[in-house]
């Protein structure tokens, strides 16, 4: 049968959801108004039966008491696990634990709950309609996609709170995401392009939907997005937030001339950032016949970048009002931009210049070491320089040697393990 009926003790009768539609009770209260029971027609159901096994039957008893809150009936559920001659099954112990070990146990408790669900008119389930929803991942997934940034970082922040995430395991989300950004970087320093041919440049511009033309526009939207790159590895200061465009100096009378800055930094100490391409020449093709001996005359874009940065600096003080992404004032007396730190992001010295001994690479090495050594107010460093230091923030292992000149598939293959 699959139902247990007693007549003598009504409130014995068990119902086994696995033989019969759940959905054919109802819940109702009695003729006084005092209470509400489970109905099977018009007999009484005192608990439902999920799952009978050889040794052992678990069962799930409902037993409901009137609120003093809202007058609705609160359900009181038991669990027992019980023999066939309907004795208690012992656990081992002193705790009784009743475990659902298997899917079938399961599905029959939460069809219990979802027909408890279906009479919240008369029974009072608290907030658990709210609160509690029993939704497949991609369905989760969608709706969270629709939100804006700010939910969707208050909802993760509530998410990793209340299951206690520990730090590693924090680590441990972060970075698919920023593996995913070395993997771009790579793709970027290297020129390459796609099964269909085309460029990563030209890839990440269209997802992104950039118009501005150039692949210093690229670079800007890139490191601006994936802010720890720099904010991890620049003067090895944490920088906060990133701000882009900013304009650090004073307009002439006709509103022009203001220096703006690529990216500036914020933190407790303010930081412009300029950005040029890894394309960018730093040295001229070839010796001039006016460069001294062991030397190597910088390129024109490069000493233009450098003076511009310069620039940049002497121009901003601390008077001078910063907005950050919204149109914001930054409070400039708790991040200060007295003498701040500037770094020009530009070229690729493994490409330009690799680490090869031969006269023009040490001679240009040399002249570059020098360059930035000296230049105590700039800090200059080049685009693989910036992928080297993350890359060992995300990955365990060490940079093969020469790894720029390594074939493109097995790096990215035994490297980057795409």
């Amino acid at each position: 049968m699959s139902n247990t009926t007693n007549i003598n003790n009504p409130f014995s009768n068990l119902f086994d959801i696995n033989d019969r539609d759940i959905d054919t009770l109802v819940i109702k209260e009695n003729y006084s108004k005092d209470n509400c029971f489970v109905y099977d027609n018009e007999t009484i159901i005192g608990g439902f039966i999920l799952i009978k096994k050889k040794n052992a039957t678990t069962i799930l008893r409902v037993a409901f008491y009137r609120s003093k809150q809202d007058g609705k009936y609160l359900p009181r559920l038991e669990f027992r696990k019980e023999t066939d001659n309907g004795e208690p099954s012992k656990s081992k112990g002193n705790d009784v634990i009743i475990k659902f070990s298997d899917g079938d146990e399961a599905r029959a408790f939460w069809k219990v709950i979802h027909f408890l669900q279906g009479f919240k008119e008369l029974v009072d389930l608290g907030d658990f309609h709210s609160k509690y929803q029993a939704v497949s991942f991609d369905s989760y997934f969608v709706d969270f996609k629709t939100k804006v940034q700010a939910e969707k970082v208050k909802e993760l922040t509530a998410l990793s709170e209340s299951i206690r995430l520990s730090n590693e395991e924090l680590k441990k989300l972060v970075l698919p995401h920023r593996r995913n950004a070395i993997r771009w970087f790579y793709a970027f320093l290297k020129d390459l392009g796609n099964k269909e041919g085309v460029k990563a440049f030209e890839s990440y511009r269209k997802m992104h939907s950039i118009t501005e033309q150039g692949e210093e526009a690229i670079w800007h939207h890139f490191l601006k997005s994936n802010d720890w790159i720099i904010g991890l590895n620049i003067d090895i200061k944490f920088i906060r937030d990133l701000l882009s465009k900013q304009k650090v100096g004073y307009e002439d009378s006709k509103g022009v001339g203001s220096p703006e800055v690529d990216l500036l930094g914020i933190s407790y100490f303010t930081t412009l950032i300029e950005l040029k391409t890894s394309r960018t020449k730093i040295f001229k093709e070839k010796k001039t016949t006016k460069s001294r001996a062991n030397t190597w005359d910088f390129s024109e874009e490069f000493i233009e970048a450098y003076s511009q940065t310069l620039s940049q600096r002497s121009e901003i003080t601390e008077y001078k009002d910063i907005k950050d992404e919204n149109g914001n004032l930054i409070d400039t007396k708790k991040n200060r931009i007295l003498d701040p730190n500037a770094v020009l992001i530009i070229g690729n010295r493994n490409s330009e210049f690799p680490h090869i001994r031969n006269s023009e690479c040490d001679m240009k090495t040399d002249c570059f070491e020098r360059m930035r050594r000296d230049s105590r107010n700039i800090e200059i460093i080049t685009y693989d320089e910036l992928f080297e230091r993350a890359f060992h923030i995300v990955f365990p292992d060490k940079l093969p040697n020469a790894w720029f000149d390594l074939d493109p598939e097995n790096f990215k293959s035994n490297v980057l393990k795409v």
